[in-house]
């Protein structure tokens, strides 16, 4: 099957891996896969042989992100897919339009993030809920079952074409030395360090772990990823007279994301909202015992089948964080606890079942909303893998 995935923006983002994943099982699998982004963001995906882009760079104004939008349009009359896969709010709306446009055989939309009521994510979310219930895209993947409960309030037209498919994430395929890591990222080779990722933006609530960082004396904090909160980490950093701790090393692309986890001693995840928590659930699968925001999806997605969690749940301000990192390091049989219940969700997570319940939508003929079973009590008939 040709297949191609719309992207809104490149770069080392959760969405991104995401689709990364999807397209290299389906590839193994026999169909030809590639994917689109409506414009390139960073560099990440410039040696990808996979990935094209419709802007070389972010648009300006409201009629440069027309140009992309018609480009998406074009290329996908060029690619002439037989399948749609698309991803987050304006990858949902453009894609599933160019893929009617194409004549796509089978479009699907993913929910990156939980319905909004306010502001452009409530006006998005407003055009997502008109376009499922039409039936513009004949399914909607989401990833979690808090995810998928979050729709519960939306019309029977549009929850009847909800599919569940966990979100694989890969374990390491090399062991890293930590020391080696560390000079790898120019990080201090002796220091107790706690690390985490993610783009720098409010809702990933950085700021709390810097405020957390000013807590704990004696330890480092190293954040992976690039975004608009980098000058006002730095400036509360040297406030609270803890710069010298705080090591900022950009993006970190996904081939090299488990060669930084393997430089930290802990983890710190304090992200505001949630839909699963990619980076996170990374971290575990790394073998780091975690702090993370006390949010419903993460106590789903980090805790394993037979009810361990890997993580210390606590709330996203700097004195919870504090609170957390401080008992990992000073309970190191709860560290080890946390780090091998979160060795296990590698299994739980496993990539190739995510791509074979892709595969299982786009190679289904259940296809158009006669043929989508209808909710029951037990909600839609779902691919949890």
């Amino acid at each position: 099957m040709k297949i191609v995935q719309v992207q809104t923006q490149a770069e080392a983002g959760g969405a991104q891996r995401i689709s990364d994943m999807v397209g290299e099982g389906l590839r193994a699998r026999g169909h030809e896969v590639r994917t689109v982004f409506l414009y390139r963001k960073t560099d990440v995906y410039d040696s990808d042989p996979h990935a094209d882009f419709i802007l070389a760079r972010p648009p300006k104004g409201p009629l440069e992100q027309v140009g992309a939008v018609l480009g998406l349009f074009l290329y996908l009359r060029r690619a002439r897919p037989e399948a749609v896969l698309s991803y987050q709010h304006y990858g949902n709306i453009a894609g599933t339009l160019g893929a009617r446009l194409c004549g796509a055989r089978v479009i699907v939309a993913n929910q990156s993030g939980a319905p909004q009521k306010r502001g452009l994510r409530g006006f998005l979310t407003g055009i997502d809920r008109l376009m499922g219930m039409a039936g513009l895209y004949q399914l909607n993947v989401v990833n979690s079952a808090w995810t998928e409960a979050q729709f519960d309030a939306f019309p029977l037209s549009y929850r009847k074409r909800l599919r569940r498919i966990d979100h694989g994430v890969p374990a390491p395929a090399t062991v890293f030395d930590k020391a080696q890591a560390r000079a790898a990222f120019g990080l201090p080779a002796e220091a107790s360090i706690v690390l985490s990722s993610g783009r720098l933006s409010p809702s990933k609530n950085q700021v709390a772990l810097v405020g957390a960082l000013a807590l704990v004396p004696n330890v480092h904090l190293a954040i992976a990823g690039t975004g608009p909160e980098r000058e006002a980490l730095v400036a509360l950093a040297e406030k609270l007279k803890a710069r010298d701790r705080l090591h900022l090393v950009g993006e970190v692309p996904p081939g090299r994301i488990y060669e930084f986890l393997a430089a930290g001693d802990a983890y710190a995840f304090s992200s505001l909202t949630e839909t699963f928590g990619l980076a996170a659930v990374e971290a575990a699968i790394a073998g780091l015992p975690i702090v993370a925001s006390d949010l419903a999806v993460l106590r789903e997605v980090l805790t394993t089948h037979d009810g361990a969690a890997a993580a210390i749940f606590v709330q996203p301000d700097a004195d919870g964080i504090a609170g957390g990192i401080s008992e990992i390091f000073a309970k190191p049989a709860l560290a080890q606890n946390l780090a091998a219940a979160g060795q296990k969700l590698g299994d739980q997570y496993a990539p190739a079942a995510m791509c074979a319940g892709y595969e299982a939508l786009l190679l289904s003929d259940r296809f158009g909303t006669a043929a989508i079973p209808s909710i029951t009590s037990s909600g839609p008939e779902r691919l949890s893998v």
